[in-house]
C-alpha cells in the first residue's frame, strides 16, 4: 500500500512538472483539479463578485468571457479556457474611480460625436442648398436674357415708331399693354432676383454657423483628447489568483479586456504590435469580430 501510494505521489508530481513545463496555465487551477483531470489542460476560471454598478448580471459577464476566450479558440484551434463555478481564478468586476472617468469619457465622446451628427446633417442643408442656389442662378439668367431680348425688340419698335412719325391712335393700346407686360416681367425679375439674394444670404449665415460649429468641435476633441488619454489595460490587471476588472465602456471593450486579461494568465507578456490583443493599450484594436495577431501567437509559442 505504501509503495502504491508511494509510486502515486511520484506519478502525480511528475505530471504536475510536466504540465508546468508544457502547460504553464494549469498552475492556476487547484491541486484537486490538476490529480481529478490529469489529462486535461484547459484553465479553469469562474465569476466573482459582478458590482451592480456596471450594469452587467453574472450571466452577461459569464457570456462575454465565454466570447473572450472563443478569441483564443478560433485563433489557435485549441481551447484553453473552461468555465467552472469551483475553479481557483476568479473574475471580479470592481467599481472604482476608474469607470466614474470612463463613463464621463464615454458620456462626452457621445456629445462630440451627436455634435458631428449635426454637422453633417446641417452641410447636407447647405449642399442642398447650393444646388438649389445654383439651379435657381441658371433660371434666372434664362430669364434675363429672355427679358433683355424683349425690351430690346420693344425699344427697336419704338425707335422704328418716332422716326416714322409717332405711333398711330390704333396701336397705342397695344404698345401700352407691351410696355406693361415688360414692366410686370421686369418687376417679376426683380422679386425673384431679390428672393435669390435673400437665399444667399441664408446661405452665407448658414456656411458662417456651420463653420463656427466646426471650430467648437475641433476645440470638442482637442478638449477630449488632452483629458482622456488611450484606454490602458491597466483597466484590468491579473495578479496569478484573479482577474480584476475596473473599468471598460461596451461590451465589446469588456470582452477584449477579458482576453487580454486571459493572456496574461496563459503567461504572456506585452507585445509591441498596436494591432494585437496583448498590446499594453486597447487603442487600434477592432474590437468587434477581434482575430489574434501573429504577435498573440508569437508570445503563445514562446512561451515553452
Amino acid at each position: 500500500m505504501r509503495l502504491f501510494l508511494l509510486g502515486a505521489i511520484i506519478l502525480f508530481s511528475i505530471l504536475l512538472i510536466y504540465q508546468n513545463i508544457q502547460h504553464p496555465h494549469t498552475r492556476h487551477n487547484t491541486a484537486l483539479n490538476r490529480l481529478q483531470y490529469p489529462l486535461d489542460t484547459r484553465l479553469r476560471y469562474r465569476i466573482a463578485e459582478v458590482d451592480p454598478r456596471f450594469g452587467l448580471s453574472h450571466a452577461d459577464l459569464l457570456q462575454l468571457s465565454q466570447e473572450a476566450t472563443y478569441i483564443w479558440k478560433q485563433g489557435t484551434g485549441q481551447d484553453y479556457f473552461v468555465y467552472d463555478p469551483n475553479a481557483k481564478l476568479a473574475i471580479h468586476l470592481i467599481y472604482d474611480q476608474r469607470q466614474d472617468e470612463s463613463n464621463q469619457r464615454q458620456q462626452q465622446l457621445t456629445a462630440i460625436e451627436q455634435r458631428q451628427q449635426h454637422w453633417n446633417n446641417q452641410n447636407q442643408n447647405i449642399q442642398a442648398l447650393k444646388q438649389e442656389i445654383a439651379d435657381k442662378n441658371q433660371q434666372l439668367d434664362a430669364k434675363k436674357m429672355l427679358f433683355e431680348q424683349q425690351l430690346e425688340q420693344y425699344n427697336r419698335q419704338v425707335q422704328q415708331i418716332n422716326q416714322s412719325g409717332g405711333l398711330h391712335p390704333s396701336q397705342q393700346e397695344i404698345f401700352a399693354a407691351k410696355k406693361q407686360e415688360i414692366q410686370q416681367h421686369m418687376w417679376s425679375l426683380e422679386h425673384e432676383i431679390a428672393q435669390f439674394n435673400q437665399q444667399i444670404n441664408q446661405l452665407n449665415q448658414q456656411v458662417d454657423a456651420l463653420n463656427q460649429l466646426n471650430q467648437d468641435i475641433d476645440v470638442s476633441i482637442q478638449q477630449f483628447n488632452a483629458r482622456f488619454q488611450p484606454r490602458l489595460f491597466d483597466k484590468g490587471s491579473f495578479d496569478g489568483q484573479a482577474i480584476r476588472i475596473y473599468e471598460f465602456q461596451s461590451k465589446d471593450d469588456l470582452r477584449l479586456t477579458l482576453a487580454h486579461e486571459f493572456g496574461h494568465a496563459l503567461g504572456l507578456a506585452h507585445h509591441n504590435d498596436p494591432y494585437a490583443l496583448m498590446y499594453p493599450m486597447l487603442k487600434d484594436q477592432q474590437l468587434q469580430n477581434f482575430q489574434l495577431r501573429p504577435a498573440d501567437l508569437d508570445l503563445l509559442h514562446a512561451r515553452h
